[in-house]
């Protein structure tokens, strides 16, 4: 079976992240305003598309036996139709991971280390002896860790070391990433209860949503005035404009799909 990119491209889910890791250029003008337009940048981006890419393989090629049942989700999954053969996926996988880990080597032992870690959640988020995601809250904190904050944490420590600026960076990034996934697991409630699959939502049963989000909304909030008043004078009303463009159109996307839900 020959494997060609459009398979590829189609395995890989690309347009499912890749306008949010664009973000990474405004998280590293708000970080090192003067390494935004430098060949390291693009490294660190293409770094994070190959984990991110790697993350979302991995997670169809462990969900392919249970994909297949589902006439929609047999489409959306190239291994679960019989399109791209296990082997082949492995192979994918692997091809990403390495790349993304040995430009991580190119940046600094420190996004190296994070990368190789975040990567290992990732794994064992969708590996199906373990499954995080099928683990109620630790399918949340997986999730927020592999798809999150390892964007925000390798993008960081590739132009400066951890210190407390990373913190309100974290208020912003964590809620986003965990309010993505309580809407999926939201989403799939129904035929989650019916097969038997066990998370967060679950666990909880019933829980209001959108107070859920009110909160969120005030740490994201919060985050985006400490880093736009800790910017130097000259960055600030940039600054103020980018976390505008970003924050509220953000905010506003959870809410329509939350009322989608409803």
């Amino acid at each position: 079976m020959m494997f060609n990119s459009h398979l590829f491209f189609r395995f890989t889910r690309l347009w499912d992240y890749v306008h949010i890791l664009l973000l990474i250029f405004p998280v590293i003008f708000l970080i090192s305003p003067a390494n935004l337009f430098t060949f390291k940048a693009l490294i660190v981006f293409a770094a994070n598309l190959c984990l991110t890419a790697y993350g979302y393989m991995y997670n169809d090629l462990q969900d392919a036996v249970d994909d297949y049942c589902d006439l929609e989700k047999r489409k959306r999954n190239p291994v679960a139709s019989g399109e791209i053969t296990r082997n082949q996926s492995y192979l994918a996988n692997l091809a990403l991971l390495s790349s993304g880990l040995i430009m991580l080597a190119y940046i600094n032992p420190v996004a190296l280390f994070l990368g190789i870690a975040f990567s290992i959640v990732g794994f064992f988020y969708s590996w199906r002896p373990l499954r995080l995601k099928s683990t109620p809250i630790w399918d949340v904190i997986s999730h927020v860790l592999f798809l999150g904050v390892q964007q925000l944490l390798v993008t960081y420590t590739a132009f400066r070391s951890l210190d407390l600026f990373v913190t309100p960076f974290l208020m912003i990034i964590i809620p986003f990433s965990l309010m993505n996934e309580v809407i999926h697991e939201l989403i799939d409630f129904k035929v989650d209860e019916e097969t038997g699959i066990s998370n967060t939502v679950q666990m909880l049963g019933g829980f209001n949503v959108k107070n859920l989000l009110i909160a969120l909304s005030i740490l994201v909030i919060l985050g985006t005035l400490i880093i736009v008043l800790s910017l130097s004078a000259q960055y600030k009303v940039v600054g103020f404009v980018i976390s505008i463009l970003i924050v509220v159109p953000a905010i506003y996307r959870m809410n329509v799909r939350i009322a989608r839900i409803a």
